[in-house]
């Protein structure tokens, strides 16, 4: 190779002509346009190994969320290229019911994979039930909560995600690969100008906007977020529907994030009503005049070094001005002020940001009144 060579970098892969292996026998087999900024993930994944019944070679192919039937060329072509036709398929797996996931399952099922099973939730099955799918190879994820053994010896593990967003969705492991595929979990907008599948930084406003339009409460988040962290081994990888693949360690800042968002019923007064963001202002301004009183001008270098301020709030002179999602930001911004301080500072702080929320009439904030940010008491006072 020549000097101009190895410092030209790669280029990109034409995501509509070729299959992206994510993990090893992992593929993104999907479609994504110039300029989108919303676009579907399917994704293959193909098993080989010895099947555990007959001792002979076997494959288990699975095509997860297959899509809208407007991008099936595009799969087809995909999916052929790496395992030589779809009639080779053996299961479709569907998280939830919308069109955009699964809508392709009806061509697939009739004409090209006539034997291929299809896995879901019964909530999901009695809605997708309508995109003409035989019922007689249906099989419900809800048999398999301890996990899914397919011929090759391989395993799978279905995982509910209840109301995220759809009451009937399942998320999907690979233990092999550490792989979760989570449906509309974890899927965003993407920025037209981004390249190629992985996510970075940059690809939480776009996940953070998707989950505050579509889901309903961040309980059903948090719900979905502890079923993901009680996975072993640890989940390496999240593929989700829409948006790009997570990786490395964005998987466990992106967690973090996720069950502290507030979203759909969490924010929809907010939303409506201005005056509920006036509100929230006054809390953090007595909030803040409060923690400056103990803590001086180490509350500037506090909210200063918080990556996720910024996005809902901003500094005019020494004032911070809320400009989105009050309840939230008044959240971080006490979390921020308590952390590390003993319970004389953090108690006063906790107090004044609670009692000035009730006196205007807010939604209580969910605060850390247990203290679990604050230093330790001292020795003394836990013998006094």
């Amino acid at each position: 190779m020549s000097s101009s060579d190895a410092s030209t970098p790669n280029p990109q892969p034409d995501l509509n002509r070729v299959a992206v292996e994510i993990a090893p026998e992992t593929f993104w087999v999907g479609k994504r346009e110039a300029g989108s900024i919303f676009y579907a993930n399917p994704f293959l994944r193909r098993f080989r190994g010895t099947d555990t019944r007959t001792q002979k070679p076997s494959e288990f192919n699975l095509l997860i969320d297959p899509g809208s039937s407007s991008d099936f060329s595009t799969i087809h072509t995909k999916v052929v290229s790496l395992i030589g036709g779809m009639d080779r398929l053996s299961a479709l797996f569907i998280n939830h019911q919308d069109p955009d996931v699964g809508s392709s399952a009806g061509i697939i099922s009739a004409r090209y994979s006539p034997r291929a099973s299809i896995l879901c939730s019964e909530d999901t099955w009695r809605l997708i039930v309508h995109f003409n799918l035989p019922r007689n190879r249906f099989i419900p994820t809800e048999k398999f909560s301890q996990g899914l053994s397919v011929p090759t010896g391989h395993k799978l593990i279905p995982v509910p995600s209840p109301f995220c967003h759809f009451r009937g969705a399942v998320m999907l492991y690979d233990p092999q690969t550490r792989v979760l595929f989570t449906g509309d979990l974890f899927g965003g907008l993407t920025d037209s100008k981004a390249q190629g599948l992985w996510a970075d930084e940059s690809d939480w406003t776009g996940i953070r906007a998707f989950h505050q339009i579509y889901m309903p409460v961040n309980s059903a988040l948090v719900r979905a977020v502890a079923a993901i962290r009680q996975l072993t081994p640890a989940v390496e990888m999240i593929a989700p529907q829409h948006g790009r693949v997570i990786r490395g360690r964005l998987v466990q800042q992106f967690l973090e994030r996720m069950e502290r968002l507030q979203v759909g019923l969490d924010i929809i007064d907010e939303a409506q009503d201005r005056t509920y963001l006036q509100a929230w202002n006054t809390v953090v301004d007595r909030v803040l005049a409060l923690a400056r009183g103990y803590l001086g001008d180490s509350v500037d270098a506090k909210l200063v070094a918080s990556t996720q301020l910024a996005d809902t709030a901003q500094f005019k002179g020494k004032r911070l001005e809320i400009t989105r999602m009050g309840k939230w930001t008044l959240e971080h911004v006490v979390e921020l002020l308590c952390q590390g301080e003993p319970p004389e500072i953090a108690g006063p702080i906790l107090v004044e940001a609670t009692s000035a929320a009730a006196e205007y009439n807010l939604p209580t904030p969910h605060l850390d009144i247990e203290g679990a940010n604050a230093a330790p008491a001292p020795i003394s006072l836990l013998e006094s």
